[in-house]
């Protein structure tokens, strides 16, 4: 389709997230989690073999090499892969806070992020072994997909030897273990669709969430065209093009790997989640404004590398672990508007960003915003920590 429509891709996907988070949230109030992972590991992986099938088509496929803003199936694939991710995230993140307590995240939060940082530097290294030849690119890259797709259903294998192997005990959520101490206190009823949304408006904890994820992912989508923009004009043919991003995903992950494995559980073991919440956007910052004063591939790649690894690694660990002494609809309403509804929102003003034909505005929106970031982020640590020592519940 061409790079120049990614702007427009991701501020009209927004509009197609509104009827996902109704369904999930739906889904969530009238069947079990592990039936919701079932659910969606069959309709995107249907969906994945479509997909597939269409990329080895010689007319609407990667053999025709027209770039146009018509090819549907492009349009098509960019919103096949933003629902799942956040879909899937969403849906796995709210389980595993929901089943564990602040202190065994700060020690096995590190191992999971190592556990999917080593999967994605392994698919990776697969992924660049493949496109290693450019002149197969139109052959190999619907193989890639293809093996993507096929390791779906390795998802609802593991959920279901979780649900039969693991004790019932071991799977209690913060909010169950708190009201067994409390037998006496009255349960919360489940909240609807829109008041998960209004708990996220009007709690200033849960807002403050948004606000962590709305920063990061806006200066996210403005480097990320930067690099992506920069890197088409330097890498034309398609082949390499596809060859230089798995090189750089396997950068990224190479280092989200390594940092997940000594890192993740460290910083936040002997500096606290407030320390993790806060460096993630110190150190970016630093970079971008390096960036900014000497724009160019090399460089913005430096940036990327540091915003992917180490939000990978340290941020998104982090964040997560905010949502442990929150109630279980918090985790499953109200998340599942900032980590569909909400994130794409973000993306979406950080297109708006990106349509600003002035590069030193840019870099100075950026930077401020990651200045409001950090003392964001430095209050929803205080908030967090107090909650947690006083052994109370955000409801």
């Amino acid at each position: 389709v061409g790079p120049e429509h990614l702007p427009t891709a991701k501020m009209l996907s927004l509009a197609l997230f509104f009827p996902l988070v109704l369904l999930y949230s739906k889904l969530i109030d009238h069947v079990a989690k592990e039936m919701v992972i079932y659910l969606l590991v069959f309709t995107y992986g249907t969906m994945g073999f479509f997909f597939v099938w269409a990329f080895y088509h010689p007319t609407i496929g990667l053999e025709n090499t027209l770039m146009s803003s018509s090819r549907t199936i492009g349009w098509a694939f960019f919103v096949f892969v933003e629902s799942y991710i956040a879909l899937m995230l969403s849906l796995y993140w709210s389980f595993v806070n929901d089943v564990t307590t602040t202190e065994s995240a700060k020690s096995g939060y590190g191992l999971l992020v190592f556990g999917s940082q080593f999967g994605g530097f392994m698919f990776s290294l697969l992924g660049s072994s493949l496109t290693a030849n450019t002149a197969l690119y139109a052959k190999r890259s619907p193989l890639i997909i293809l093996i993507c797709v096929s390791s779906f259903f390795l998802i609802a294998v593991i959920t279901f030897l979780l649900k039969h192997v693991v004790s019932e005990k071991n799977l209690e959520s913060y909010e169950e273990r708190l009201n067994r101490k409390e037998p006496g206190k009255p349960q919360k009823k489940s909240v609807g669709f829109l008041d998960g949304l209004k708990v996220l408006v009007t709690h200033p904890y849960v807002a403050g969430i948004f606000g962590l994820i709305f920063f990061q992912e806006v200066t996210s989508a403005v480097m990320n065209y930067q690099m992506i923009r920069t890197a088409k004009a330097i890498y034309v043919d398609g082949g390499v093009f596809t060859k230089f991003m798995f090189d750089y995903a396997l950068a990224v992950q190479g280092i989200a790997c390594l940092f997940g494995l000594v890192g993740t559980s460290f910083f936040q073991r002997r500096f606290g989640i407030k320390f993790c919440i806060i460096a993630f956007p110190t150190l970016l910052g630093s970079f971008i404004a390096f960036y900014f004063l000497s724009p160019s591939l090399s460089a913005i790649v430096c940036v990327m590398l540091i915003a992917r690894a180490m939000h990978y690694a340290l941020n998104q660990p982090a964040k997560e672990v905010l949502y442990i002494p929150t109630s279980r609809n918090i985790k499953f309403k109200s998340k599942a508007w900032i980590d569909m509804f909400g994130m794409r929102f973000s993306k979406a003003a950080g297109q708006i960003i990106n349509k600003l034909p002035m590069t030193n505005l840019v870099g100075g929106i950026v930077l401020s915003l990651i200045g409001i970031w950090i003392v964001l982020a430095g209050a929803l640590g205080n908030y967090f920590r107090k909650t947690v020592a006083n052994k109370e519940l955000i409801e």
